[in-house]
């Protein structure tokens, strides 16, 4: 007898198939059992989804907890993209997030201010990218959680004293993150990693730039780095080079940002849809519903098109300000 299985549960299936996490594959096949028909011809089916929930609740019943000080690490992603910031003990790294974001932090004028995580949000025109501020990096101490943290963070933002040998912090930055097996870097990406390591874009803050000192400090950390990464002069006391630092932590996320227009209206510009560089015409109409992939015919595009208005087709790479009407 054939099964018939109803268009709810191929949803509900095709849910399950995407779920990353054991806990979002419970849920998935909680709802196939739920509305999977009940007759002789799906008895099989049923019971091999009863084999697979026991088999993923034993799985989770053996994973080991997670720890109070491992949850402190755990920072639910929001906003466009997560940029995690790195220093040293009185690197200014708490004072920075605070301009960037106006979010309160730990800061004070003696070192290990910032105890946990702390996030928030910083505004870019017209999106909100988050900003993690984390406890500064000690030799040969690595808190739990912290590698995950930095591991799945898009950008990491490398804050720097100028005024205290920063090329020195700076080979302490890149001895503990290889402990953690992380390699990072901005104008050389060809790395080739081993097994278990993970490279990560990232770029230089030299920090107090109001200060006598900093000059120099700067110029040492050219002369050693400026071959790996893009570093920027910035005082987060005088707020200078607040509007470049925001410039580059977008550039260095790999993302673009365009616009959905319905026909005969105009678009939204304060409303643009995130996607990876590279994305298409079908990208951006799975962004606004999946419904949307299946019935699209063509779209129309302003700005990256030869002229205002192009018919295109889906694998139609599109670009930054690009404004899209979707037609199905």
């Amino acid at each position: 007898m054939p099964a018939n299985l109803t268009p709810q549960y191929l949803e509900a299936e095709a849910k399950f198939k995407q779920a990353k996490s054991v806990p979002e594959k419970i849920k998935a096949l909680e709802v196939m059992m739920a509305i999977i028909p009940k007759h002789k011809g799906t008895e099989k089916l049923r019971a091999q989804l009863k084999s697979r929930m026991a088999k993923l609740k034993e799985e989770l019943q053996k994973r080991p907890a997670v720890s109070r000080a491992e949850q402190a690490f755990n920072i639910k992603k929001e906003g466009a993209a997560q940029v995690v910031l790195l220093g040293l003990p009185n690197s200014g790294k708490s004072s920075l997030f605070t301009c960037l974001t106006h979010a309160p932090s730990e800061v004070a004028d003696y070192p290990f201010t910032t105890q946990r995580p702390i996030p928030g949000m910083m505004r870019f025109e017209n999106i909100q990218i988050q900003l993690v501020d984390t406890p500064p990096i000690q030799m040969d101490r690595i808190e739990p959680g912290f590698p995950n943290l930095i591991r799945n963070a898009h950008t990491l933002l490398l804050v720097l004293d100028l005024t205290d040998d920063p090329v020195f912090q700076m080979e302490i930055l890149q001895e503990e993150l290889n402990r953690m097996r992380i390699r990072f870097g901005d104008k050389d990406t060809t790395h080739i990693l081993g097994e278990g390591w993970v490279f990560k874009k990232a770029f230089l803050l030299g920090n107090k730039a109001d200060l006598k000192e900093a000059a120099e400090g700067f110029r040492a950390l050219e002369n050693r780095f400026k071959d790996q990464f893009t570093m920027i002069m910035v005082s987060a006391k005088e707020e200078m080079n607040v509007e470049e630092v925001k410039k580059e932590i977008y550039r260095s996320l790999d993302i673009l940002r365009v616009y959905t227009k319905i026909p005969g209206k105009e678009p939204d510009l304060t409303e643009p849809v995130i996607l990876k560089k590279g994305s298409t015409i079908e990208d951006v109409a799975l962004s606004v519903h999946k419904d949307f992939v299946a019935k699209l015919r063509y779209a129309r595009i302003w700005g990256s098109g030869k002229f205002d208005g192009q018919m295109v087709k889906r694998d139609y790479k599109v670009s930054e300000g690009d404004v899209i009407e979707l037609h199905i």
